[in-house]
């Protein structure tokens, strides 16, 4: 009889252990749906790589890589939003009317507009820096897939130039008005697919 009571509480001991692992296996904390970190398009709403679309964009055979904002330097430093065609395309997203270029979870660097009427015909240059500056009161929005920026009652109508900048490094830059595409300038529209 003392056997058996020995028995059964070993056999309770052991579910209590096995129902204690349990729970602390259930406690982690996990994001559902998130089977790696390159999914973090589920954890920031909107983020994607966004994808330029001009008169140079077109693809010439199936395996040439589409147009894509960029940033002219290197990864994860701020520098010139360019567009070209790249592989791995950096991932943007907007939030309280600031667009930002997310890099990493420690590095997410804002992008900026910036008055550069020290050059003649390109007004407004688009950069990504270190904090938000450059020309107040503007707002980044989505027209169904396509990136606007507007400052009042004006906007690009999502139309954007890619120019050498005043010191010959590539840029892209807008107007908040109608205006005929500078010389050297190729107009883009830019689009998130991820809003579809």
């Amino acid at each position: 009889m003392q056997r058996m009571l020995l028995q059964s509480v070993e056999f309770f001991c052991l579910v209590l252990s096995l129902l204690a692992c349990i729970s602390v296996v259930i406690a982690i904390p996990a994001f559902d749906g998130v089977t790696s970190w390159s999914s973090v398009g589920s954890l920031v709403p909107g983020i994607s790589a966004l994808e330029a679309l001009g008169p140079s964009s077109k693809k010439v055979d199936p395996g040439t890589l589409p147009y894509f904002m960029s940033i002219h330097a290197p990864r994860g430093l701020p520098g010139n939003m360019t567009v070209y065609r790249n592989r791995s395309p950096p991932l943007f997203y907007i939030y309280g009317d600031q667009l930002y270029h997310y890099h990493n979870d420690s590095t997410i660097l804002p992008v900026n507009v910036y008055n550069t009427t020290g050059a003649q015909d390109l007004p407004l240059q688009i950069k990504a820096g270190t904090m938000e500056d450059g020309v107040k009161g503007g707002i980044w929005r989505w027209q169904g897939t396509m990136l606007q920026y507007e400052r009042g009652t004006q906007t690009n109508q999502g139309l954007f130039y890619h120019c050498d900048d005043p010191n010959g490094l590539k840029g892209l830059f807008l107007f908040l008005q109608c205006s005929a595409p500078p010389p050297g300038c190729t107009p883009f529209t830019i689009h998130s697919w991820s809003r579809r």
